[in-house]
């Protein structure tokens, strides 16, 4: 203990009085209470952990039997349980009995020292397992949330008919929602093929570049690396390669179909190689994955009111019959809008680089478009714009092909919205409409 300490409690201790004549002084003595007060101000000197006495927690389930689980910690006790000594904190509670299941599926608690404490757990055999591609969705029954999100578990409902429905940011429940038949004692299984989610909006990536461009090999990759990234798929983003005539104008994909190749760049004024659009507006940094990634994905909160999806038959011959379905989910003017349509090849293996760049292996490039893209008007909601065209398949292998559309604006060159045939199920009116 410091001398200042000292010096503050000495100045505290009460004095006593002196009864005996003047001119004659006894020592003083503390009192008793100031040495118990100056020991505790010793012992303040020191830290003292806190003591807290423990809680006591008992779990119940009905029906009983479930295994307790404490922090996500077997404890191998069955309800009806007892724990002694809990350490008096936040906890979470869980039970687990095999075909059983709980709603919540865990409680948490906070324990108070020397508290006594219960948890009760309903468990029930009737109820649905919802999943969905992406996870993360809001579960509603009967239109009503249910507080739970993909993949879970819905208890407790009562057997018959329930309309089940998914809800995400900037995605789409297809159909709108789902009767799914309850029977007693049964969990019923709501899968990805039965609720989809679908992105509201299909973002358009167009890249040109050349077989003797330095860096272009590094601007493929990174949009086949951005394009294969969880989260981005066929319906969340698309990529299409067109190839310019400079450095070479030998480039073999250029000349493979040299006019519509030409159209495409001249369309942007493309002025150097790479270059990236994102639907249709020029891309800062083309050979960063993570920057252009950042610009399609912020692209998706924007809803344009319609969905565009592709059926093509590459396996018909020469001529590829491709149906194009504008799907309006709203009442939306695309006046002023043209409908492309074009096919590209996955990927072609050259075997040795064409070019000078050492790229030998190439994804997405562009073979083929409509002719003439057609105009399009104004759509009422519900009510599909259906187009029918035909694509040049050239040496395109049926199965190595891909065709895609979407539909720009002329004014301003914004790619307003796509789809591409590698989408695994094409949204239709009938997909869209209630209980299917």
């Amino acid at each position: 203990m410091s001398h200042r300490l000292l010096d503050w409690t000495r100045s505290r201790v009460p004095r006593q009085l002196d009864l005996r004549a003047p001119g004659r002084r006894a020592p003083a003595l503390a009192p008793v209470s100031a040495i118990v007060a100056l020991a505790t101000l010793a012992a303040g000197c020191g830290r003292v952990a806190p003591h807290y006495e423990p809680a006591t927690l008992t779990v119940t389930s009905t029906p009983p039997g479930a295994a307790v689980h404490l922090d996500g910690r077997d404890t191998g006790l069955l309800t009806p349980a007892t724990l002694a000594g809990v350490t008096p904190v936040r906890h979470l509670v869980r039970v687990d009995l095999a075909e059983w299941h709980a709603d919540p599926d865990s409680v948490a608690i906070d324990l108070s020292p020397l508290e006594t404490a219960t948890v009760d757990f309903q468990l029930f055999q009737t109820g649905l397992r919802v999943t969905s591609e992406p996870a993360g969705a809001r579960i509603l029954v009967g239109g009503d949330d249910t507080g739970k999100v993909t993949p879970a578990v819905v208890a407790g409902l009562s057997p018959g008919t329930h309309h089940v429905s998914l809800t995400l940011d900037t995605w789409l429940c297809v159909p709108a929602s789902l009767a799914v038949e309850v029977e007693e004692g049964l969990i019923a299984e709501v899968t990805t093929a039965d609720l989809r989610l679908r992105s509201r909006r299909t973002v358009l990536l167009e890249s040109f570049g050349n077989v003797n461009c330095p860096t272009c090999p590094q601007a493929a990759a990174n949009l086949v690396a951005v394009t294969g990234r969880e989260g981005f798929g066929p319906d969340r983003a698309l990529f299409l390669e067109f190839s310019v005539n400079w450095p070479s104008p030998v480039d073999p994909f250029y000349l493979a179909n040299p006019t519509e190749n030409a159209d495409r760049f001249m369309h942007y004024f493309v002025v150097g190689a790479p270059a990236i659009y994102v639907n249709g507006r020029l891309q800062t940094y083309p050979l960063v994955a993570d920057s252009t990634a950042a610009d399609a994905a912020g692209r998706w909160a924007t809803d344009p009111g319609f969905l565009v999806d592709v059926e093509a038959d590459l396996a018909a011959g020469a001529s590829v019959p491709v149906t194009v379905t504008l799907t309006p989910l709203a009442d939306v003017d695309l006046t002023g809008c043209v409908l492309y349509v074009a096919l590209y090849e996955n990927e072609v293996d050259l075997g040795a680089p064409p070019g000078n760049n050492g790229q030998s292996v190439f994804h997405h490039m562009f073979r083929d478009r409509v002719d003439v893209p057609p105009a399009l008007g104004a759509l009422s909601a519900g009510q599909p714009d259906v187009r029918v065209v035909s694509l040049n398949r050239g040496t395109v292998s049926p199965g190595n092909g891909t065709v895609v559309a979407f539909v720009q604006r002329a004014a301003d060159r914004v790619v307003l919205q796509a789809g591409s045939s590698a989408c695994p199920v094409p949204v239709t009116a009938a997909r869209l409409a209630e209980d299917r």
